[in-house]
């Protein structure tokens, strides 16, 4: 399991064109959604309209967020 609070992360693609470009902390997730700390406020994102770069645990992925759905308990990377 990995917890992504507190890691960086960078909105690539999204459903939401607003999104992408994006960036910041992951401050909470739901099954559905990040929390995300911009530099200018605090935002949600859905997780499954979305491509994501996460950089965590010294590491940078490039996820779908279609894998990043569900229980948080249930998700190994």
């Amino acid at each position: 399991m990995i917890d992504l609070i507190g890691s960086k992360i960078k909105v690539l693609g999204h459903s939401d064109p607003s999104l992408i470009g994006r960036e910041g902390i992951i401050l909470f997730e739901t099954k559905k959604t990040f929390l995300i700390q911009t530099q200018n406020k605090i935002i949600r994102v859905l997780k499954s309209n979305g491509i994501f770069e996460i950089y965590s645990e010294n590491r940078k992925v490039i996820l779908p967020g279609s894998k990043l759905v569900g229980r948080i308990e249930k998700r190994w990377l």
